[in-house]
């Protein structure tokens, strides 16, 4: 086969020679496309670490907002004038109602009386939780202290001799019933209710924020104690028998701020804190009305 013969059946035809890239043009290409991926990537990768970043954002405001409602609903149902705030502002504390109601003062039903160290009382229409109540036969002020039996406690002012801390006016419940609740405590009631009202307490909670270890935590089922110093510490907390569950974890900052206010009018407290997470924090701060009046 002769050369004109080659080409013309297209062995080596015109062009053929020729045929893929040369390394000019495959290094061309390769250079394009680089480019076009970056201009491509910074479009892409930036909506993709916003949506991150509010993801994140979204998820620590969530766990934020979690924890101070579940703190807040709690404070709600504390009882009157027994919040009080240790550790520099970074725990929290308050004796925890079960129920409670308004007792009987006239015939058929007998009194509460506050001149003797023990009896019984009814109370008017249902009581909630009334079921729930612990009750011991025999049980004095010092299971309220062990936190062994659930107490009723009146005209709780938070002063000298009515503060329920130092147990002046907690007495233990022996029996409840429809029929009424039988108390027992070493000396008599200090002061009566002018409004005839009575709680029943089941122990103190209390929560604490531990900066080291940027924990939210709360307590529940430990001892009483007339000093929170005592108290307000994680190590402190579990030796006086808490147990301890994790609210929310991640925590930067806290802060609690309670203003009293008087018997008549509620009191305040404030709650800070602050959640952070891969560089990115949020702070939320809530603001809870507690009940005072005795």
């Amino acid at each position: 086969m002769t050369v004109m013969e080659t080409v013309r059946t297209g062995v080596i035809g015109p062009g053929r020679g020729r045929a893929g890239f040369t390394l000019v043009e495959l290094v061309m290409v390769i250079a394009i496309v680089g480019v076009v991926a970056a201009v491509a990537g910074r479009f892409v990768t930036q909506p993709v670490a916003g949506f991150l970043d509010v993801t994140r954002r979204a998820r620590l405001v969530d766990a934020a907002d979690v924890a101070l409602t579940r703190l807040g609903r709690e404070a709600r149902i504390a009882a009157p004038n027994s919040l009080r705030i240790g550790a520099g502002g970074r725990a929290v504390e308050f004796l925890r109602l079960r129920t409670g109601g308004r007792y009987r003062a006239e015939p058929p039903g007998s009194v509460l009386s506050f001149t003797s160290a023990s009896g019984s009382f009814e109370f008017l229409g249902e009581l909630p939780d009334l079921a729930s109540i612990r009750a011991t036969p025999g049980a004095g002020v010092a299971q309220c202290a062990a936190n062994t039996v659930d107490c009723v406690l009146l005209y709780n002012t938070g002063q000298a001799g009515a503060d329920a801390w130092a147990l002046d006016n907690l007495a233990a419940v022996q029996a409840a019933s429809a029929a009424g609740i039988t108390f027992a405590r070493s000396t008599p009631f200090p002061l009566a209710s002018p409004g005839q009202r009575f709680f029943v307490v089941e122990g103190p909670v209390a929560y604490l924020c531990d900066l080291g270890a940027g924990t939210l935590r709360r307590y529940s089922g430990h001892t009483i104690n007339a000093s929170q110093g005592a108290v307000d510490t994680h190590a402190e907390l579990l030796a006086a028998g808490a147990a301890s569950a994790l609210v929310a974890d991640g925590v930067s900052a806290c802060r609690f701020d309670y203003r009293a206010g008087t018997a008549t009018r509620g009191g305040l407290l404030t709650i800070a804190l602050t959640i952070a997470e891969a560089g990115e924090q949020v702070s939320l701060l809530h603001q809870v009305h507690v009940r005072n009046v005795p």
